[in-house]
């Protein structure tokens, strides 16, 4: 005897057979429905709780020893990518369990799943190729949550690296949202401190030995202020960068870790004038 066949899913007798199944099983299969949204609901709070608790130790226990912020923002970075693959993972399971309580046969569906499978992977190529570039790039250690980027013509701080994108905050607030698969050149600069410099004006006659004494004194004065500040090396005197006969410019150099060079050559452009003043320097 020849073994009975399922309908395809695109027949009337295939969804008539679903239908006459939901609704010889109405109450089971709303109980199960039920069990499986209670259960899905509890066990994603439950290993949110627990990806958080072990990634937030860990920060903690980074914090207290004084490691680095490079794996400090690693830890960052893997808590929301641990969150997104627990959430995916979870849909995925829990769906398929649903649709069994509902009483659909699955079956057809995976026996299509070649065909239906072949026409999502052309429609999801971006997808596809945004989340692969977001594996790499954070086994390639390109960059983490807390790092300070020049991502094309965005230059801010990485505030959140998900599956698919990241997103930037710029020194203006604004939040950028990146798909991690057009991200192309990127230039990470939190991880080496970065030097830039500051120019000061002073009066031809002004004596210049004095003048570079006193403005590497006060970098030194200055840097050594440790615990109110993020400077790298002690402000210095560069030379003169330019001169005509009313006025010389002097540039100073100054390093610092980006988030806060422009805050810091503020500072030093302001120490360096007081002490100039004090010191009875004439400014141009």
């Amino acid at each position: 005897m020849k073994p009975p066949t399922t309908p395809g899913i695109f027949s009337s007798a295939f969804w008539a057979l679903q239908w006459n199944r939901l609704a010889d099983n109405a109450l089971t299969a709303a109980l199960q429905i039920v069990a499986i949204v209670v259960v899905y609901m509890l066990l994603r709070a439950v290993l949110f709780r627990l990806s958080d608790g072990i990634l937030g130790g860990m920060l903690a226990r980074e914090h207290r020893m004084g490691l680095s912020d490079e794996r400090t923002g690693r830890l960052q970075t893997l808590r929301g990518l641990s969150k997104s693959l627990i959430g995916y993972v979870l849909f995925f399971v829990f769906g398929i369990l649903l649709f069994k309580a509902i009483g659909f046969d699955i079956m057809p569906f995976i026996t299509t799943a070649g065909v239906i499978g072949l026409a999502i992977g052309f429609g999801a190529q971006k997808l596809v190729k945004d989340v692969i570039s977001g594996f790499f790039i954070i086994v390639d250690n390109v960059y983490v949550v807390g790092d300070t980027v020049t991502i094309g013509t965005v230059t801010g701080q990485v505030i959140e690296m998900g599956m698919r994108v990241t997103k930037v905050q710029d020194a203006t607030g604004k939040v950028y949202i990146l798909s991690n698969g057009d991200i192309g050149t990127v230039t990470n600069l939190s991880r080496n401190p970065v030097e830039d410099f500051i120019e000061v004006t002073v009066a031809p006659a002004a004596d210049m030995g004095r003048v570079y004494e006193i403005i590497d004194t006060t970098g030194k004065d200055l840097f050594a202020q440790v615990d109110t500040h993020h400077l790298k090396a002690a402000p210095h005197i560069l030379g003169i960068s330019a001169f005509t006969a009313t006025v010389v410019t002097l540039r100073i150099g100054v390093t610092s870790d980006p988030r806060s060079l422009p805050a810091e050559q503020m500072r030093v452009r302001a120490a360096v004038r007081d002490a100039l003043l004090t010191a009875q320097i004439p400014l141009a």
